[in-house]
């Protein structure tokens, strides 16, 4: 299992993620974080990869791992102005096949 991490910066009025698209395996675990002191929030466009659709600051700055695998679209938001959206995308293959001994 690897863990992997979405940095989210706040420029001004707008938002970047890094990266983007994030490509991750289903044993993996995914968690956002941002430099500064503004809080986000995640929504995915219909059922997102993880238990729940949308994932509150707190909870996208823990690690959660993948229920489902696909591409999904989402949309982070700044809590303070939910205007200031930017809608990335996460991507969640299978693991690649262990060889047999």
């Amino acid at each position: 299992m690897k863990q992997h991490l979405v940095t989210v910066r706040v420029e001004g009025r707008g938002l970047s993620v890094s990266p983007d698209p994030i490509v991750i395996t289903s044993e993996d675990e995914l968690q956002w974080t941002c430099s500064t002191s503004h809080r986000f929030n995640i929504e995915f466009d219909g059922a997102g990869p993880f238990a729940t659709r949308t994932l509150a600051h707190d909870a996208a700055g823990s690690p959660q791992r993948p229920k489902m695998t696909g591409r999904f679209k989402y949309t982070v938001a700044l809590e303070t102005d939910p205007s200031v959206r930017l809608d990335p995308e996460v991507v969640v293959g299978d693991p690649p096949s262990q060889p047999r001994p």
